[in-house]
């Protein structure tokens, strides 16, 4: 059997809570869970995310200049 399943953890809308009993949160459908969203959305719908999308290129935080040359 082929794993389509979406990584939300590649997904600009994913997000980690602080709540242990649902740790994982969709910011586009607006919930958090107890599994992964994709996973969530997939039990409900029976298809996969629709509103999957990459993480741009841009990174939060410091920029590269600002770490003056370490990198860990």
């Amino acid at each position: 059997m082929v794993d389509n399943r979406v990584n939300c953890f590649e997904c600009q809308f994913h997000f980690i809570t602080h709540d242990p009993a649902r740790p994982y949160g969709c910011r586009k459908f607006g919930f958090k869970g107890q599994f992964l969203p994709s996973r969530t959305v997939f039990d409900t719908t029976g298809m996969k995310c629709a509103y999957h999308q990459a993480k741009g290129s841009q990174r939060r935080g410091r920029s590269s200049t600002e770490m003056n040359g370490r990198q860990a």
